[in-house]
């Protein structure tokens, strides 16, 4: 008798198991989402130096465009120029070699930040970046920095540390430079430029209390369980 009811215990005890483990891992299916290629798109701007051979660059009054690739795409977004769905705005490293006006670059530093009205944001520093003029095309330059480990947030997803390199490419075109007093000023009179991060981390959403207490609730559970199944075996013997 005393075997039999030690045999249903344990029999009890296994399924609760089962049970418990394979809602770990429907929980924990919806944790992960595929890698995906992610595309910003901005649109103008003015570039601003403080200095000619020294000092840093800055962006600012650059507006977003577009966003794509994110998966679940429901996060994806657009509007067609000049309307904004978001900011961008960087400040590189101190220059240490070259010319504003032909070719500059910068030491690590500075910062980046992409802000989406829909709450998106990315935000980093930069490990490398670099200025220069186009060859062969009056009053045009490009810019080219590189940040690593940068932060992607998304609402309702835990942040994530983006550890591959996001290079960010954009174009001052069509007017020429101007002095402001330290510096130059570089005002970006053309189209739309795209920034591209190749391969963006999986996200995983940020658990709701219910799907806590749940996971909470069994661990306690289960505790009770083998407690009982131990004290259940040291009774028998």
């Amino acid at each position: 008798m005393r075997e039999g009811t030690r045999s249903n215990r344990v029999g009890v005890f296994m399924k609760f198991v089962r049970s418990f483990v394979l809602a770990a891992v429907a929980v924990c299916a919806v944790c992960a989402t595929s890698a995906a290629q992610v595309v910003f798109t901005n649109y103008d701007g003015t570039f601003t130096s403080t200095g000619t051979t020294t000092g840093t660059l800055s962006l600012a009054g650059s507006t977003l465009t577009g966003l794509s690739g994110f998966n679940p795409s429901s996060f994806d977004t657009s509007a067609t120029p000049p309307a904004s769905v978001g900011t961008l705005a960087l400040t590189t490293g101190s220059m240490t070699s070259g010319n504003i006006l032909t070719s500059a670059t910068f030491a690590s530093g500075g910062s980046v930040s992409f802000t989406y009205t829909n709450g998106v944001t990315f935000t980093g520093s930069f490990t490398s970046a670099s200025w220069t003029a186009v060859t062969g095309v009056p009053n045009t330059w490009t810019f080219t920095g590189t940040v690593m480990n940068g932060t992607l947030t998304v609402p309702g997803y835990n942040p994530a540390t983006v550890g591959t390199a996001v290079t960010v490419n954009l174009t001052a075109v069509l007017q020429a430079p101007t002095a402001n007093g330290l510096g130059y000023t570089f005002v970006d009179t053309g189209g739309p430029t795209n920034f591209t991060q190749p391969t963006l981390v999986a996200i995983s959403p940020v658990p709701e209390p219910g799907t806590l207490t749940l996971l909470g609730s069994g661990l306690v559970s289960l505790g009770f369980f083998a407690r009982r199944r131990l004290r259940g075996s040291s009774a028998s013997k």
